[in-house]
């Protein structure tokens, strides 16, 4: 059957097999190319002709990099993960001509990668770089040395990305930047930095201090990120000062211990902020990872309400870890910000439902709410927050007063697509209820619901979120068995990406075999469905039995594999040799991040142009 196929392809016109081939993204030409030799004759020219790669949802080997882009003078836009590579692949990802690079956990490579893209690379718009951690102080001067050639040869630069776990430059690295502000440069993200070096890259010199605003060198800066040490009222006065056409700000601290309140953020820097007159998105996020007393203490309602007067064209605020904000500060925000359609609160104790008592009498257009870690909600809230019919995304974690009472009113949005009920108050009832409703839903987490069971998974997927759900979380659930991974395969979910069951120790080899027998005949798909992420972290359940139902042909389409950490090692490097583009995981990071920090990217793979052209002719 197989030579019968590959005799009838290459009767095919060469010109038709190009134009099939044309379609498809870097990952699926190299998987037709292993088909025949007439596919692989037309995928060798059109891996030379594409102008756009992007590798960030597989662990690429560099002699498969290096292969892909040989002979391509056509590339503009390569993306990567980087992170099996090292200095040996330098010179086949800095191609003159491109003008997008993204570069994730370059963790291996040394100064060497940035002194390459330096010297050949000097048309990029866009870059991003995902850097480790790096304790030698000759390392961070390397490093810094080679920053700064790139910011003095890379003069059209308009997005600059720098990402590193900890300060991996010193100070002067950056002292290009103002240049390539007023060279065309509109969105920086530097994570992460000391707070007194970010005032250094702002450049607080006396020239300035005094100067009008229209010959600050920072003006035409529309996006700034920064995720620092501790955010200061002197930080955020001077980036109010000195960016007045700021439309989006973005500032993420993490103090190990409780900052001094001499030092900390209060309401005279929030007030600041009222200076940027057209910023549309605004966060302020004081990371929980310690303690909840770690919070921004001498910030209370009053600074809220005057920022918020002067912000009137806000359209996103996200604040987290403002324990003193009450439902005076959030009602202010909400009455006087009519543009929002993100609104996002996390870590406020002190928030209950008065603060949304008169929402439906608001004009707001509401899209993305998240009221993550807000204990006193309760049911009576998120009924109010149902009057807002175009919400797409609710994220309810951690309010545990949150039960059935509102599983109606949400299942009555007909554009919800994300909802996160994770450790809320829902039972097999309100998930019933849910299964039952109108909600679009691809993306659903019950993570931590200690009254869901088997029978509430099968009531929630007996109507039609089983053919939307693209995502479901179902972690840390007591009672949850295999009997749920079942009623799941029975669904014969046709979308399903991510399936995440860590910390249920009452799952195990009988879930796996299950998935992995899974077959969508209607769709064509082979063994283990369409998974791309299955995360078994601390699953007690599953053995050394379930790792050879992780191996080919099934789960054909995974990327993203957590184990528990109990598996013997031998066996689990047998797996990860035999699909090396697999990321493994057994020490219980969670999956699908990129970025190890606050700053997560969700890496999903996307519909290649194949898909969408054939989606959008079919009738």
């Amino acid at each position: 059957m197989a030579e019968d196929a590959e005799s009838a392809l290459e009767l095919l016109p060469w010109s038709l097999l190009q134009v099939i081939i044309s379609r498809l993204d870097a990952p699926s030409i190299c998987a037709a190319a292993a088909c025949c030799r007439a596919l692989r004759t037309c995928a060798e020219y059109a891996l030379t002709q594409l102008g756009s790669i992007a590798l960030v949802d597989m662990r690429t080997e560099p002699a498969v990099v290096e292969r892909l882009l040989a002979g391509n003078t056509c590339l503009s836009s390569l993306s990567l993960d980087c992170s099996r590579m090292d200095d040996g692949i330098i010179n086949s990802i800095t191609k003159p001509g491109l003008h997008t690079l993204c570069l994730w956990g370059c963790h291996q490579f040394s100064a060497k990668l940035l002194c390459g893209i330096a010297m050949r690379c000097s048309l990029l718009k866009v870059l991003l770089l995902e850097l480790g951690w790096h304790d030698d102080r000759q390392e961070v001067n390397s490093f810094s040395t080679a920053l700064e050639m790139i910011l003095q040869r890379c003069g059209k630069l308009e997005s600059l990305t720098v990402r590193s776990e900890t300060s991996c430059f010193d100070s002067g690295a950056y002292a290009a930047i103002p240049r390539l502000v007023a060279s065309g440069l509109n969105a920086l993200e530097i994570g992460y930095i000391a707070e007194r070096e970010a005032k250094h890259v702002l450049n607080l010199d006396e020239a300035f201090r005094f100067a009008p605003r229209a010959s600050y060198p920072f003006n035409s800066l529309e996006k700034l990120v920064l995720v620092l040490d501790r955010i200061t009222d002197s930080l955020v006065g001077l980036i109010a000062s000195r960016l007045p056409l700021l439309l989006e700000l973005e500032l993420r601290d993490g103090p190990s211990e409780e900052p001094l309140l001499a030092f900390d953020l209060t309401n005279w820097g929030i007030q600041q902020i009222g200076s940027c007159t057209k910023l549309q998105r605004l966060s302020l996020v004081r990371s929980q990872d310690w303690m909840l007393s770690v919070s921004f203490k001498r910030v209370t309602d009053l600074g809220i309400l005057l920022m918020a007067e002067s912000c009137s064209n806000l359209e996103s605020i996200k604040f987290g870890g403002f324990s003193r904000i009450t439902d005076t500060g959030c009602r202010a925000v909400l009455h006087s910000c009519l543009k929002l359609h993100t609104f996002e609160l996390s870590n406020t104790p002190q928030l209950t439902d008065l603060a949304f008592h008169d929402l439906p009498a608001t004009p707001l257009g509401l899209e993305c709410v998240s009221l993550a870690s807000c204990g006193l909600l309760s049911d009576c809230s998120i009924q109010h927050l149902a009057f807002c019919t175009k919400l797409k995304s609710l994220n309810l974690k951690g309010c545990k007063s949150v039960g059935d009472g509102s599983m109606k009113a949400i299942s009555s949005l007909s554009k919800l697509e994300v909802l996160a009920l994770n450790g809320c108050d829902v039972s097999d009832s309100g998930l019933s209820l849910l299964g039952l409703g109108v909600a679009p839903l691809s993306s659903v987490s019950l993570r931590g619901c200690q009254r869901v069971s088997d029978a509430g998974i099968a009531t929630l997927l007996a109507g039609s979120l089983a053919s939307t759900l693209v995502s479901i979380d179902l972690s840390a659930i007591p009672s949850l068995t295999d009997n749920a991974i079942i009623a799941i395969v029975r669904c014969r979910m046709s979308v399903l990406q991510e399936l995440r069951l860590r910390d249920c120790h009452l799952i195990g080899d009988t879930a796996v075999i299950s998935l992995a027998s899974a077959v969508l005949k209607d769709f064509e798909i082979g063994f283990g469905g369409t998974l791309q992420l299955l995360d078994l972290w601390n699953c007690d359940g599953v053995s050394s039995l379930s790792l050879g139902w992780l191996k080919k042909p099934y789960f054909p389409r995974l990327r993203w594999l957590g184990l528990p950490k109990n598996l013997k090692l031998g066996i689990v490097a047998a797996l990860v040799e035999a699909r090396p583009s697999l990321h493994v995981f057994t020490d219980g990071a969670e999956l699908g991040h990129m970025f190890s920090g606050e700053t997560e990217v969700i890496v999903r793979e996307e519909e290649d142009e194949l898909e969408r052209w054939m989606r959008d002719v079919s009738p």
